[in-house]
C-alpha cells in the first residue's frame, strides 16, 4: 500500500513537472505565431516568397520539434531560426511595397473588387505574374522587377473588370438561364429579348466605365426582372397547353385583378361578360372622367385665385386714392419706390441678423470646442499624474518627451547579459506598465530598447532588438494590443540619457523606454 502511494505521488510530480516544462518550451513557440500573424497580415508570403517560403520550412520544423516534445536546445533552434526568416521576410516586404509602389493601386482595385473569389482564376495569374516580381526585387534585382510588375497590370485590370462584371451581371444571367431553360424563347420570345438586351446594356456600361455602378445596376434589375417575367409568361403558357381547362382560370385570375382596381373607383363587378375589353373600356372611361375633372376643379381654382387677386389691388388701389386725395398713378409710384426701398432695408437689416447669427454661433462652437479640450486636457493630465505615481524611482519615471508623447523609462527593467529574457522578478514591474497603458487607451505603442556604450555597437543593437521585441510581445499578448497598434525598436546605444563614463550613467542608459503616442 505505501509503495502504491508512493507510485501514485511521484506520478503527480511527474505530470506537474512535465506541465510546467511544456509551458516553458512553447513560450517561445507561442511568440513565433503571433509574429507569423503579423507577418501574414503585412502579406509576406507575396511580398517576400523567397524568405517566406523559409520561414514556413522553419515554422514546420518548429511546431514538430513542440509537438513531438524535443529538448529545449531543439525547440529553441528551430524556432530561432523560423523567426529569423519571418523577420526577414518582414523587412523584404516593406522594401518590396516601396520599389513596387507605383503598381499597388491596381492591384489593391482588384481586391477591392472581391476577384479573388468572383474570378479566382484571373485573379490568381495576376499574383502568380506580381510575385515573380517581387521575388526579384528580393532578390536585389529591382530593374527586372519592375518590368516583371508592370506585365501583371493588365492581369489585375481584366481580374477586377470581371470581377465588376460577374457581381452586377451574376443574377441577371442567371435569371436568364432560368427563363431559357424554362421555354421562354418558345413562349415569351419578347419578353425574353427584353431581358437579354436590358443585359446587354449593363454589360456595355461596365465595358466602357466599370465605376459607373449605379447605371450598369439599374440595367441589371431591368434584366433580372424582364427575365422572371418571361419565366413566368412561359410557364403559364405551358400550363395551358397541357390542361385546356386552365385556360378559363388564367382569364378568370386576370378578371379578379382587374375587378380589385374596379372595386377601388366603387364598381361591384366590371362588365366581363360583355368581353374583357368592356371592361378595360368602363376603368379607362371613369379614370378619364377623373383627369377632366381635376383638370377643370384645378381651373377653376386658378380662375378664383385671379379674381381674388384683382379684387384685392382694386380695393387697395382706392383706398390710397381716396386717403391721398391725388393722382393714383404716381400715389403707385411713390408707393412702389418705398415699398422697394423698404424691402432692400429689410434685406440689409436679415443679412446682419444673419451675420451675427452665423458670429454668436461660431463662438459658441469655439467655446464648446475649447470646453471639450480642456476637459480632455484636465483628464489626461490627471491620467498622467495618476501614471507617475505607479512607478516608484528604482522602477522608472513617467515623462513627456519632445513631441509631448507619454514615455516610460524603465531604468529597472534589467536583463542578463547578452539575454533577452524577461526575468520574473520584472512580472510585477510590467503588471504597473499594463495598468499605465490602460489609462491611456487607443495609443499607438512603441517599445525601445537601449543599452550602454559598452561592448560592439551591432551586438548592442541587436540585443536591443530582442528585448525590445520580448517585452513587447508580453504587452500583447497579456493586453491583448492588435499587432498594428504596438512595435518595438532596438537602437543600442545611439540615445543615451546619462555619460557611459560612470557606473551610474551606464546603468540609466540600458533601460526600456515605453512610448504611447496619442
Amino acid at each position: 500500500m505505501f509503495k502504491f502511494k508512493l507510485i501514485i505521488i511521484s506520478l503527480i510530480c511527474f505530470i506537474l513537472l512535465s506541465s510546467n516544462l511544456m509551458s516553458a518550451d512553447t513560450q517561445a513557440y507561442n511568440e513565433l505565431i503571433s509574429l507569423r500573424d503579423s507577418a501574414k497580415v503585412l502579406e509576406a508570403d507575396i511580398f517576400s516568397p523567397k524568405n517566406w517560403e523559409k520561414a514556413t520550412k522553419g515554422y514546420e520544423n518548429a511546431r514538430k520539434a513542440v509537438m513531438g516534445n524535443k529538448n529545449q536546445k531543439s525547440i529553441d533552434e528551430a524556432v530561432y531560426e523560423a523567426r529569423e526568416y519571418t523577420e526577414n521576410a518582414i523587412k523584404a516586404t516593406e522594401v518590396a511595397k516601396l520599389s513596387l509602389q507605383e503598381y499597388l493601386e491596381i492591384r489593391e482595385k482588384a481586391k477591392n473588387s472581391k476577384a479573388f473569389s468572383l474570378v479566382p482564376q484571373l485573379y490568381q495569374a495576376a499574383e502568380l505574374q506580381f510575385m515573380k516580381a517581387t521575388a526579384k526585387v528580393e532578390s536585389g534585382d529591382v530593374k527586372n522587377a519592375l518590368k516583371e510588375a508592370a506585365k501583371s497590370q493588365p492581369l489585375y485590370n481584366s481580374a477586377e473588370l470581371e470581377a465588376i462584371r460577374t457581381e452586377i451581371l451574376g443574377s441577371p444571367d442567371k435569371l436568364i438561364e432560368k427563363a431559357i431553360a424554362d421555354d421562354a424563347a418558345k413562349f415569351a420570345l419578347s419578353t425574353l429579348d427584353k431581358a437579354q438586351t436590358a443585359r446587354d446594356k449593363a454589360n456595355a456600361i461596365i465595358t466602357r466605365n466599370r465605376y459607373d455602378r449605379e447605371e450598369a445596376l439599374k440595367e441589371a434589375r431591368r434584366a433580372e426582372y424582364e427575365a422572371r417575367h418571361a419565366s413566368n409568361i412561359a410557364l403559364s403558357v405551358r400550363a395551358l397547353n397541357r390542361n385546356d381547362q386552365a385556360w378559363e382560370k388564367l382569364m378568370l385570375l386576370y378578371e379578379i385583378q382587374m375587378n380589385r382596381i374596379g372595386n377601388s373607383f366603387g364598381f361591384e363587378t366590371l362588365p366581363f361578360d360583355n368581353g374583357p375589353l368592356a371592361a378595360a373600356d368602363t376603368l379607362i372611361l371613369y379614370i378619364s372622367a377623373l383627369r377632366d375633372d381635376n383638370k377643370r376643379m384645378t381651373e377653376e381654382m386658378r380662375q378664383k385665385s385671379t379674381n381674388l387677386t384683382s379684387k384685392l389691388q382694386s380695393v387697395v388701389e382706392r383706398f390710397d386714392y381716396a386717403a391721398a386725395s391725388g393722382d393714383p398713378v404716381k400715389l403707385i409710384q411713390v408707393l412702389d419706390t418705398k415699398i422697394k426701398s423698404l424691402s432692400e432695408e429689410n434685406k440689409a437689416l436679415s443679412f446682419e441678423l444673419d451675420k451675427t447669427k452665423t458670429g454668436l454661433e461660431d463662438i459658441k462652437s469655439k467655446n464648446e470646442l475649447i470646453s471639450v479640450q480642456l476637459s480632455a486636457r484636465v483628464e489626461q493630465e490627471e491620467r498622467f499624474r495618476k501614471a507617475k505615481t505607479m512607478l516608484n524611482p528604482s522602477e522608472g519615471e513617467v515623462l513627456f518627451n519632445s513631441s509631448n508623447d507619454i514615455v516610460l523609462s524603465l531604468s529597472g527593467l534589467s536583463f542578463d547579459i547578452g539575454k533577452s529574457d524577461i526575468k520574473d522578478e520584472h512580472i510585477s514591474l510590467l503588471e504597473k506598465v499594463k495598468q499605465v497603458i490602460q489609462l491611456f487607451p487607443d495609443v499607438q505603442i512603441v517599445v525601445e530598447g537601449h543599452t550602454d556604450a559598452s561592448g560592439d555597437p551591432a551586438s548592442n543593437v541587436s540585443l536591443s532588438e530582442k528585448r525590445a521585441f520580448s517585452v513587447m510581445q508580453y504587452l500583447r499578448q497579456s493586453l491583448l494590443i492588435p499587432a498594428d497598434q504596438i512595435s518595438s525598436m532596438g537602437y543600442g546605444a545611439d540615445k543615451p540619457v546619462a555619460s557611459n563614463q560612470t557606473k551610474d550613467g551606464r546603468a540609466k542608459n540600458r533601460r526600456i523606454d515605453i512610448i504611447l503616442m496619442r
